[in-house]
């Protein structure tokens, strides 16, 4: 799992944000902790999300479901590729990113283009 460094951190949830803004969906909630920051968003079908900081940067998504109606469901015709943590610890970050993992903060500005001659 990536490490997120401390001044990244604010840039993910921002990106996420403005992502899920532009998907049409309403922000319910922001909570601006300093060590554990989180965002929380619903979709017009009444899906409920939430991205959420926690020790060493490790981020945390969370998806709630709106009522379903029970219906039979076929068995995963392929075998799962990731790690199973069912049960057990998720490890911490362990992933070091050149830029999700840098010390500095994400520069505001817009990037600049080449210039021509």
């Amino acid at each position: 799992m990536t490490k997120v460094s401390a001044e990244r951190r604010g840039g993910l949830l921002g990106v996420v944000e403005r992502q899920w803004k532009n998907s049409g969906y309403k922000i319910t909630s922001v909570n601006p902790d300093k060590e554990n920051p989180a965002i929380f968003a619903e979709t017009p079908e009444g899906y409920r999300m939430g991205l959420t900081v926690g020790g060493e940067g490790q981020f945390f998504l969370k998806v709630a479901t709106p009522c379903v109606k029970q219906s039979d469901v076929a068995r995963p015709k392929t075998k799962a590729t990731g790690q199973d943590y069912y049960e057990r610890k998720v490890p911490r970050p362990n992933v070091n990113d050149a830029f999700w993992s840098a010390g500095d903060p994400i520069s505001s500005a817009s990037p600049k283009s080449p210039s021509s001659s």
